[in-house]
């Protein structure tokens, strides 16, 4: 199926319903688009590939408005191998076809693949006529990878942006904005730059104010996954900018791991202890929540809080593993609360405070640490715990 997204501009893409979880651990209910697009003129673009292993509906829907093999220049925005994966196939058939990507990513290119097409790297805003329709090219680093550029064609001011704008969740036939069910969009859209470009978000702020300061006009923004934005394309410029914005939201996130109860009574006990303080807060179970859908809730909460038992003298795998994400995506810095409970030895809670210690979050007082059921005293310590953290909300 090809759909025409502006005069002599074509979505190719393709739908994936089968891949069960996104880079192996985002999970995808709603399935994910690679989108593709052809720029047709006197000269030929194709803007970004899709996934290997749909190569074959994608070269239909290509053939539906072009011999593949009259293709001139093929555009990457970004490497990744969801945007690149059928990069050899195309290469096979578009045999004089130019590569067009930026100097960081032809590297990558060799690396991954070497398809031996001729290339051409471009500087930023560095241009290229295809006839009547102009491509400037802008490099925007980081977003997420460092060889990362968008595409725009200037006549008809379409943004091609990669993974910027983009969301989980297939089109289904529903291609546009005003087609799509905007509210899914928004939830699968925050979920996909939590899970995705947390580690990043200086740069989504930096790459919307350098397009910003460009000026140029934006019609149609075209991402690489989810829907193509032309009835309000600001519409997801701004939920994008609220998204990365460095000013946290005045809640709180308690994610815990449970092996027999203990922990789960210590962390519903400080649940409650901030609501009655009037702390919106949510809770979260690792062992059952999707990661995204943590990662999502917790990346712009004013206060952090993890509870963990220990577990071979370690803390929770999966608690640990969240302490990961933390450190490894580079959450924005706030407040962390740390409680845990043991049975005989207690280096969960401690190795825990270490790792965020080191990686420069404060940790609130009193760290809480329950041997086995809950004291009086270690009830006082919660409470106290919930005092803390509701005073460094306000």
């Amino acid at each position: 199926m090809h759909r025409e997204i502006a005069p002599g501009v074509y979505y190719v893409g393709v739908d994936d319903h089968h891949t069960h979880l996104f880079e192996g651990l985002w999970e995808l209910p709603f399935g994910v688009s690679y989108n593709s697009y052809l720029v047709v003129d006197e000269k030929v673009a194709l803007v970004e590939c899709v996934k290997g292993a749909w190569d074959d509906e994608w070269l239909d829907n290509i053939r539906e408005v072009v011999d593949p093999a009259e293709i001139d220049y093929i555009v990457l925005n970004h490497m990744e191998p969801d945007h690149t994966g059928a990069l050899p196939r195309i290469a096979e058939i578009a045999r004089d076809a130019t590569l067009v990507y930026t100097p960081r990513a032809a590297p990558m290119q060799r690396a991954f693949y070497d398809v031996g097409l001729k290339e051409r790297t471009v500087d930023d805003l560095e241009e290229i006529s295809l006839g009547s329709k102009t491509l400037r090219f802008i490099h925007a680093q980081f977003l997420h990878w460092p060889e990362t550029m968008f595409t725009y064609l200037v006549e008809d001011g379409v943004l091609f942006t990669c993974d910027a704008f983009g969301a989980f969740g297939a089109l289904n036939g529903r291609l546009f904005d005003d087609e799509a069910d905007l509210e899914r969009v928004e939830a699968e859209s925050r979920r996909y730059v939590s899970a995705i470009i947390t580690s990043y978000l200086k740069f989504v702020q930096r790459g919307i104010k350098k397009v910003q300061d460009l000026g140029i006009d934006i019609r149609v923004i075209a991402p690489s996954h989810g829907p193509v934005y032309r009835k309000d394309p600001m519409w997801i410029v701004k939920k994008y900018l609220e998204w990365s914005s460095p000013e946290l939201e005045k809640r709180v996130v308690i994610a815990y791991g449970s092996m027999y109860g203990f922990t789960q009574r210590t962390a519903m006990l400080l649940k409650r202890e901030l609501e009655a303080l009037g702390v919106s807060v949510t809770a979260h179970n690792l062992s059952y929540s999707e990661p995204s859908h943590v990662i999502t809730d917790a990346v712009r909460a004013g206060v952090l809080v993890l509870g963990t038992p220990t577990y071979d003298a370690f803390p929770f795998p999966k608690v640990w593993a969240f302490a990961n994400e933390i450190v490894g995506k580079r959450f924005p810095k706030r407040p962390i609360g740390l409680f845990g409970t043991y049975g005989w030895g207690g280096g969960g809670v401690k190795k825990l405070r270490k790792q965020l210690e080191d990686a420069r979050y404060e940790i609130l007082e009193p760290v809480v640490r329950v041997h086995g059921r809950l004291t009086d005293e270690e009830i006082g310590a919660c409470r106290q715990l919930a005092r803390e953290i509701a005073a460094r909300l306000r």
